[in-house]
Order: structure tokens, then C-alpha cells, then sequence
């Protein structure tokens, strides 16, 4: 990398987190500011559960790890929701490859359940995937990945985070509306 490219990297990666702080307390969960510039704007090429769980800790998310099952899966308990999922894949070669973030409505925590229209109109208009599926009871999905092939910077992984957490605000509030 040239040190222009490396200048451009880091206005880009301060740039994104001169917002940071404002942009997680928009969520209600306050950014902590144990967490340095230098830490959330470094290249993270080695990525587990753990270090994931830290990062999000450090951000002031009220998560938990669990390693049961094939899938390591961090918990991300939201206020008056539903919970939110990060799902690691592919993590047995020492550094995961991806992660699916998600959340899910059963028939039982919906009063009106919605339909492939609804399903449609929400895919049209956010980068988020919003489906029902049929495998689970007709359970009513949102979801979206995030590849960590390459490297990432913390301070990337939360704003694509809480870009995911606006999106689940507004879903509830879709879903609430049936």
C-alpha cells in the first residue's frame, strides 16, 4: 500500500469515527471510550467470537457468547425487542470468514403476521433482507452479512451494525403497524 493510499485509509477510517460515538448513541446504547481511535480504525485480520464479543462490550452492547453450537453466536439484547443474532461462520480455521447478523418474529410475538407484499416492499427499499421461512414455523426474518475476508476495522463493523439495528427499529415498527 503507498503512503497515499495509507493517508487516504486513515482520514477515511477517522472520518468514520469522528461519527461513531453520536451515531451509537442515536441507538441508545452509548459508545464507552475505552476504545481508541487507533484500536477501532486498525486492520483486523484475525477474527473470533471473542474479540468480537470484546468489541462490541467495549462499544457499551449488552451481548453474550455462546460457543454450544456449531456456529459460535453472540446474543445483542435490545430494549423492549426482540433480540438481535451475529451467527460466525466458517471460524474452525482459527479466523471466521463471515457473520449473519439477524433477528426473528415467531407467529407468537406477531398480532398480525405479514405477508410476501410486506416482505416485497421492505426488500425494495433497505440493504437488509427481510423474508418468512418456512423451514421455521413461518417465522418472519431480517437479515444481513457481513465478510470479513480481507480485514475490517472495528470502527466499519459498527456502523454497519448499527445501520443493521436502525433497519430492526424500523422492521419492529413495519411489523407493529399490521
Amino acid at each position: 500500500m503507498t503512503h497515499t493510499m495509507r493517508t487516504v485509509a486513515t482520514a477515511l477510517s477517522l472520518s468514520l469515527l469522528s461519527g461513531l460515538p453520536v451515531v451509537l448513541a442515536q441507538t441508545g446504547t452509548p459508545a464507552r471510550p475505552a476504545a481508541t481511535a487507533a484500536a477501532l480504525s486498525s486492520v483486523v485480520t484475525t477474527v473470533t467470537p471473542e474479540l468480537m464479543l470484546a468489541t462490541l462490550q467495549t462499544a457499551g452492547y449488552a451481548v453474550k457468547l455462546d460457543k454450544s453450537g456449531d456456529n459460535p453466536e453472540i446474543t445483542l439484547s435490545r430494549k423492549n425487542s426482540v433480540d438481535v443474532y451475529l451467527n460466525f461462520h466458517n471460524c474452525k480455521t482459527g479466523s471466521c470468514t463471515e457473520l449473519d447478523v439477524y433477528t426473528y418474529y415467531s407467529a407468537d410475538d406477531l398480532k398480525t403476521e405479514p405477508g410476501q407484499k410486506e416482505m416485497a416492499a421492505w426488500n425494495n427499499k433497505h440493504y437488509t433482507q427481510a423474508y418468512i421461512d418456512a423451514d421455521d414455523d413461518d417465522s418472519v426474518n431480517l437479515d444481513s452479512l457481513y465478510r470479513f475476508t480481507g480485514g475490517f476495522t472495528r470502527a466499519n463493523f459498527l456502523n454497519w451494525l448499527n445501520e443493521f439495528l436502525k433497519d430492526a427499529d424500523s422492521f419492529d415498527r413495519m411489523i407493529d403497524s399490521l
